[in-house]
């Protein structure tokens, strides 16, 4: 079996395991996997001395099972932290990143997963990205990260590697479920500096903070 076939498998099994979880369930863990984001991005978003451009976040916004990380959103927007959105441009399986103050800055996108409006602001320069909140479907303990297959994050992360660009720290909020014992990784699949389940926070180089 390929690489490509093990991630569909894989991807199969980790969509089961994940829709598995009981609603009220889901609910209750995204909520403390929120806190514990929110708990880390103030760690990882107060400046402690002045800084050119304002407290980035760029994050996704949750569809079906994921956790529901909007919490996260509205804790940037009373921060005053400024919150990016990426936009799907299926025809070049791009992202495109725009600033959303509000829910009124969304709308029904693309495959149903809510975007930025028109008028919402784009980001072009992505260095002032400070921390990245992904999605995925599986993850392991070495930071590997399954995605859904399109690539479109993927393809955004290798912007910093083609520019010599440090990469912003890339977290991943997921259900404890969703770990499993290896993630089968390709040459441009990026790997994330950070896991944070319901029940601990899982860091690069195996280092761990249980709570």
């Amino acid at each position: 079996m390929n690489i490509k076939e093990r991630k569909i498998e894989l991807r199969h099994q980790a969509e089961a395991v994940r829709a598995a979880i009981a609603e009220e369930e889901r609910q209750r863990k995204s909520r403390i996997i929120c806190d514990k984001v929110i708990e880390r991005l103030e760690q990882l978003l107060e400046p402690g001395e002045p800084v050119r451009w304002r407290p980035t976040l760029f994050t996704y916004m949750p569809i079906k099972t994921e956790v529901d990380v909007t919490p996260v959103l509205e804790a940037c927007w009373k921060r005053q932290w400024r919150v990016v959105v990426p936009k799907v441009v299926p025809a070049y399986k791009q992202l495109k990143l725009y600033e959303v103050r509000s829910y009124t800055d969304l709308q029904q996108g693309t495959w149903g997963i809510r975007e930025p409006v028109p008028r919402a602001k784009q980001l072009f320069d992505i260095r002032q990205i400070n921390v990245a909140l992904v999605p995925g479907l599986a993850f392991d303990m070495n930071m590997g990260r399954l995605g859904y297959g399109g690539g479109f994050y993927d393809r955004f992360m290798q912007q910093y590697v083609r520019t010599g660009l440090p990469k912003p720290y890339i977290i991943a909020a997921a259900f404890e479920d969703q770990l499993v014992p290896e993630v089968p990784m390709g040459l441009f699949d990026f790997r994330i500096n950070e896991l944070i389940t319901e029940s601990r926070n899982i860091m690069e180089r195996s280092s761990e903070a249980d709570v």
